[in-house]
């Protein structure tokens, strides 16, 4: 399989995201479930393309940044009432580098642990996270 670029896994993630329900469901898993939003997308991408990435090789990535992203999406929001429009946006657009940033750490992932044909990475991470209604969450994922 070719892995996708970061540009492709950007673009991807931007139109799957504005698909109706789709962000609400990624950040109801982030908040709630404490899901990774670029791993869940990435993976959704994948099977969508027919290929199986093994989210467990992926999360360690994920995991080592944690911190940061937690902190950073908790200043955000703690600063939303106090800074002018303009401010905000600003925030939420270094917000979006350290996303994109992430996204190239997964890619750099993919290219180490190469997906193989087939499906089920996005259910396999559902699982991981303890959702007993993963199914359910999958097809919320689809938009």
């Amino acid at each position: 399989m070719m892995i996708p670029s970061s540009e492709q896994l950007w673009q991807f993630s931007e139109q799957h995201y504005a698909r109706p329900g789709v962000a609400e469901a990624c950040l109801e898993l982030q908040d709630e479930q404490g899901a990774n939003v670029n791993l869940l997308l990435l993976l959704i991408m994948l099977d969508a393309r027919g290929f199986r990435a093994e989210p467990n090789l992926l999360l360690p990535l994920v995991e080592q940044r944690r911190p940061l992203f937690e902190q950073w999406r908790q200043l955000r929001r703690q600063l939303k009432a106090k800074l002018t429009t303009s401010d905000y946006l600003q925030l939420l657009q270094h917000e979006l580098a350290l996303e994109a940033w992430q996204q190239q750490e997964l890619l750099q992932g993919l290219i180490a642990h190469p997906p193989q044909p087939g499906t089920g990475g996005l259910l396999a991470y559902l699982r991981h996270l303890k959702l007993t209604d993963a199914p359910l969450w999958q097809l919320k994922l689809a938009g």
